[in-house]
């Protein structure tokens, strides 16, 4: 039994890897190309299917793995739902901030804010959650800030992309703390609260003639995918997050903005301009964050303080 263990944990960690590097490089490429290949559509109607479409894909995932109870469970529970809905509005609010950054040629402002945001996270744990951070953290934190206020003081005005995306997806995460649910529980619950004003969303949109459901068989096809689009980089994060360390996923997320950054100048033509000077600033602020994760780490993995 002992002899088998060891590459049996191998295999594990490997297809762990395989699946966060899937999940981290499908949101920086396959959903960015995605939402440029449907810009025809409006952003709204775009944030529609996200849930219309979304919602079947993750309950036939759970389904599958006979996990629809616990999504019963988490409706007899009000505080659950009411840290849900929040956490539904937040993520609401971030896919659509993303869509307007891909169908308005503005990634790399997309990008910069996930770059910013797990330092944001690590701010909004010490300030709600009082977990107190090492002084390298805080020297992070502080870089980063630095990289917004220069990146206003040159552009004249604040990067409100990179901030909502930011601020958004690092109170989700703040608020699914709360919440115990698995990733995939948790987003099938934030859909159900959603589906009705989605649907809703979508029929105004119909009888105001601003939609290309139905008008366009390619984009047609395209709003349906969305679905898929959406849940599985979830599924796959969901299934390397149980098989990696918290060190190894947190270094991997860097990779959904930087390849947005890439699709951003290589594919739409973006040009960074002035960015590339904030961005540096915020590159710098994550090496000193993930170097003091990583000692951090290897000191409480011998026992050091």
């Amino acid at each position: 039994m002992d002899d088998k263990s060891p590459p049996t944990n191998e295999k594990e960690r490997l297809s762990g890897v395989l699946e966060g590097l899937g999940a981290y490089l499908w949101w920086g490429m396959v959903t960015t190309f995605y939402f440029r290949w449907v810009r025809e559509s409006t952003p709204l109607e775009l944030l529609a299917w996200r849930v219309l479409a979304g919602l079947p894909v993750i309950l036939l995932i759970l389904s599958l793995r006979s996990e629809l109870t616990k999504l019963r469970a988490i409706f007899k529970s009000p505080r659950a739902i009411g840290l849900l809905l929040c956490s539904a509005l937040l993520i609401m609010g971030n896919w659509l901030t993303f869509i307007f950054s891909v169908v308005e040629a503005r990634v790399s402002e997309a990008s910069l804010g996930y770059y910013i945001n797990p330092l944001v996270s690590v701010a909004l744990g010490a300030l709600f959650l009082k977990e107190k951070l090492r002084p390298l953290q805080w020297l992070a934190v502080l870089v980063a800030a630095g990289g917004v206020a220069i990146f206003t003081a040159l552009e004249g005005s604040l990067p409100w992309i990179s901030l909502v995306l930011a601020f958004s997806f690092a109170l989700y995460g703040l608020i699914r703390k709360q919440v115990q649910a698995s990733a995939e529980v948790g987003l099938a619950v934030e859909m159900v609260l959603l589906f009705i004003p989605m649907l809703a969303l979508q029929i105004y949109l119909t009888q105001q003639g601003t939609t290309v459901f139905l008008k366009s068989t390619e984009m047609t096809f395209g709003l349906f995918i969305g679905g898929f689009v959406t849940v599985v980089p979830l599924w796959l994060f969901a299934r390397a997050a149980k098989k990696l360390q918290l060190t190894t996923i947190g270094l991997m997320q860097y990779l959904a903005p930087t390849t947005q950054l890439m699709v951003a100048i290589f594919y739409i033509g973006e040009d960074p301009g002035t960015k590339w000077i904030p961005l540096a600033l915020i590159l710098v602020a994550l090496a000193i964050y993930s170097g003091d994760s990583i000692r951090f780490h290897r000191n409480s993995s011998n026992g050091n303080p």
